[in-house]
């Protein structure tokens, strides 16, 4: 699996060395994870669907200091399950107690009828992208008042956010394809919420609101560091109701709608590996948490994320060497091979037979 290392500086102003592993694993037929022959590197920034200025994420940055709970995403599309043209379809995920249905509709327009402006019928679709380009947000900036401008600040790059009041502007415009089935929008003035399973943005709502407060008593009184009322939920990505408690392994994740070939099942595998700080005054050992789940349905690919931090203290340079995973008994120099040692019955009757198969090959 792939491991990489940042320092971080926390709330308190304290530097930490954080690791970060990640594993990506292909998913078998009936969800069991197999350690991909592929591993996806580590992000070290934001990766967006286009401009980042006007896209959503695709990717967010590995790095982040430390989550309070686990992230669960999920990227792909909506597929139509007979491979043929349908108007509309449901895709759900279900992860324990969790379980959220989109309801994907085809492209729509506002158009003029007898009684004002109504949707247009559904364009049909073979397939349709989860992102957040086709949920409910965006800007309106039609109005010639710049008072009637505004954004949907929980989802600035979608479709259908009206603040002009004059339905004019409206009419030819899109709607949104990808709907919370509770809450349909039936007028061009309706409000509803974002639907999506993928990474929100940094500067979105309700994430930004865990930012802090950056003002003048900041500059004066706390800058460089974070602000007192900054709070750690800013670095979780998913949408509030996919945070869910850090994962243990046998977790079972299951989305339906995204294949053509039924339920996506995805299991978590149960790992169990140290973290191994190595200081001058002796080492501190740690098991990573794993904090962040991504499902790629249309690869069928799980990305698992682990993360382990600890305080660097006043002299960073005291560190001197981070091993992840367990480690094979090193020989003092001169011995070379020497008296093997070996850890367990098993592992001491696997190497002797390793040798009988190399003495039978000779």
């Amino acid at each position: 699996m792939a491991a990489g290392v940042c320092v971080a500086t926390d709330k308190s102003g304290q530097d930490r060395c954080v690791v970060v592993v990640k594993g990506t694993f292909a998913l078998e037929g009936r969800g069991d994870a197999r350690l991909a022959e592929v591993q996806e590197p580590l992000v070290s920034a934001d990766v967006h669907r286009g401009d980042p200025g006007t896209t959503s994420l695709h990717f967010e940055c590995d790095f982040a200091p430390f989550k309070p709970r686990a992230d669960i995403l999920v990227v792909g599309h909506a597929v139509s399950p007979s491979g043929k043209p349908v108007t509309e379809s449901v895709v759900t995920l279900e992860f324990g107690a969790l379980r959220k249905v989109i309801r994907v509709t085809g492209d729509r327009r506002w158009e003029r009828g007898l009684l004002g402006l109504r949707a247009s019928a559904p364009q049909p679709f073979i397939q349709m992208p989860l992102v957040y380009e086709r949920a409910f947000g965006g800007t309106d900036l039609s109005h010639s008042d710049p008072r009637h401008h505004g954004a949907e600040l929980r989802n600035p790059v979608g479709v259908g956010y009206r603040k002009n009041p004059d339905a004019r502007a409206a009419e030819g415009t899109l709607l949104p394809n990808l709907e919370d089935p509770r809450q349909p929008i039936s007028n061009w003035k309706d409000v509803s919420r974002p639907m999506g399973f993928g990474p929100i943005g940094r500067n979105w709502q309700p994430r930004i609101s865990h930012a802090g407060t950056y003002d003048q008593r900041w500059m004066d009184e706390e800058r460089p560091f974070l602000p007192r009322d900054f709070d750690t939920p800013y670095f979780l990505s998913a949408p509030e109701d996919q945070q869910v408690p850090y994962l243990q392994g046998g977790e079972s994740l299951r989305c339906t709608g995204m294949t053509r070939d039924g339920a996506l099942v995805a299991r978590v595998p149960r790992l169990r590996f140290p973290v191994t700080f190595r200081f001058d005054g002796g080492d501190q050992s740690l098991e990573p948490l794993l904090d962040t789940l991504l499902v790629d349905a249309d690869s069928r690919r799980m990305m698992l994320t682990w993360r382990a931090s600890v305080p660097l203290g006043r002299k960073p340079a005291r560190l001197r060497e981070v091993l992840v995973g367990h480690q094979p008994v090193r020989l003092p120099p001169g011995r070379g091979e020497g008296k093997r040692h070996f850890k367990s019955l098993a592992e001491a009757v696997a190497a002797h037979r390793a040798l009988q198969r190399r003495a039978g090959r000779s």
